[in-house]
């Protein structure tokens, strides 16, 4: 019975979310594993768990600021920075600046570049 009460609430957290991003759930959309209430897939870009979809419901986090945060959250753990949690980012706070990021890369990019010039050359 819990079970069936937790997987309705879930469900039904889902679909508001679609509603609120536009999402076709009828064609499209699966909960990982059928596990209802773990992590749900949507299209290429969306991989979101169930605490994530509640805040996403409950402080009408847009899907844009979502896939914002996530592409944050890629590029933190590229470099091992610390990882903002989605409630963090959305009520604003401090994030590495993107032209950290961009020098970073920039740097990696160098450093690739000369790692493929010693390879090329022995």
């Amino acid at each position: 019975m819990f079970r069936e009460q937790w997987e309705k609430a879930c469900n039904g957290y889902l679909v508001e979310l679609a509603r609120m991003w536009n999402w076709d759930l009828e064609s499209y959309g699966f909960w990982i594993g059928k596990e209802v209430g773990g992590v749900f897939c949507y299209g290429d870009c969306y991989h979101i768990d169930m605490e994530d979809i509640i805040y996403c419901v409950e402080h009408d986090v847009t899907s844009d600021e979502y896939l914002a945060h996530n592409d944050y959250w890629l590029k933190c753990d590229e470099y091992n920075f610390n990882k903002l949690s989605l409630k963090a980012w959305h009520e604003g706070a401090p994030r590495i600046p993107q032209e950290v990021f961009d020098k970073l890369d920039a740097l990696k990019k160098n450093l690739n570049d000369e790692i493929d010039n010693v390879k090329n050359r022995f």
